[in-house]
């Protein structure tokens, strides 16, 4: 038996998947398996993988399923664990050379079962041009809330990312992912969420234990990416509607109402914010346009 185990749902990145896996094999420590599904990628990642095992020191394990997200992934990973320790992360996740030992000393000392490791995730500056509008994303808690976390924040079920995240395996198997959430999208917190109402969860933050994000994105793109988040918050809200949080004063209410209403105000705002962003990063207009695209998705759900 090995004394941690990580998890990778991956689906169409089987050139980041392979840097991720080689980032796995200069760790620190060796005491690890690792277990990748395959979410019925359509890449190279099957031939991908069948070639990197034959060379590969990890002690590596690949399975492949359907598509039907990650939340299925994690939970068949996690079925197969044999480590009494669960360490979840992305296949664009580059883990630091400490990385796998900082999540397991943790748990080594806090072998309480609703211990939870968050570690820190910060772009990759290699494979991509980490922009300021990517730098703003971060450090404005619209991709992550680290910013908070450093500030000295405690974690919570909100800051339960599974793209650097260290659990009790016997945890995650009482508690599994709902899949019920087809996307890499709030399927984490919902997780985390429930976990802490029905069991208890303490989630401790190590700064210490680094990973780097390939995930190039842009102005447009994270507009499109809140199309998907929008849909998961609602699901989250449908089955934990004490998670619903306050809403918004009645200026913002009719603010957003009326770019709601009115589909040539949204393309305005959205053509106006990509345009600043440009030169002018952050301006006032880019939060604006993220919040819209949400309540686009999160009222399509309806």
């Amino acid at each position: 038996m090995h004394a941690i185990g990580v998890v990778i749902p991956t689906y169409n990145r089987a050139d980041a998947l392979l840097v991720c896996l080689q980032h796995l094999e200069r760790q620190t420590i060796t005491d690890f398996e690792v277990i990748v599904v395959d979410d019925g990628s359509t890449d190279s990642t099957p031939q991908q993988i069948e070639q990197f095992l034959r060379k590969t020191s990890l002690n590596l394990r690949y399975a492949r399923q359907g598509n039907a997200g990650p939340a299925r992934a994690r939970n068949l990973a996690i079925s197969m664990l044999t480590a009494p320790i669960c360490l979840m992360i992305g296949d664009d996740i580059f883990a630091s050379s400490n990385f796998v030992e900082t999540h397991l000393k943790l748990h080594q000392q806090r072998p309480e079962l609703q211990v939870a490791g968050l570690g820190l995730t910060r772009w990759s500056e290699t494979g991509q041009k980490v922009t300021k509008f990517m730098r703003w994303l971060d450090a404005s808690g619209n991709q992550f809330a680290y910013g908070d976390l450093l500030d000295g924040i405690s974690p919570d079920w909100n800051h339960f990312y599974t793209s650097n995240l260290s659990a009790k395996t016997e945890l995650l198997r009482q508690y599994p992912f709902a899949e019920s959430f087809p996307h890499a999208a709030m399927e984490d917190m919902e997780l985390g969420y429930r976990i802490r109402r029905q069991r208890g969860l303490e989630l401790v933050f190590m700064p210490a234990a680094v990973a780097y994000h390939l995930h190039p994105t842009d102005f447009r793109r994270a507009c499109r990416r809140m199309l998907t988040i929008g849909p998961a918050a609602r699901h989250m809200h449908e089955l934990w509607p004490a998670s619903k949080p306050e809403p918004p004063g009645r200026l913002r209410q009719w603010v957003f109402g009326a770019l709601l209403r009115h589909r040539w105000l949204i393309k305005s705002l959205v053509h106006l914010s990509d345009m600043l962003v440009r030169i002018w990063c952050p301006n006032p207009f880019m939060k604006l346009a993220l919040k819209v695209y949400y309540l686009i998705g999160y009222s399509a759900a309806l």
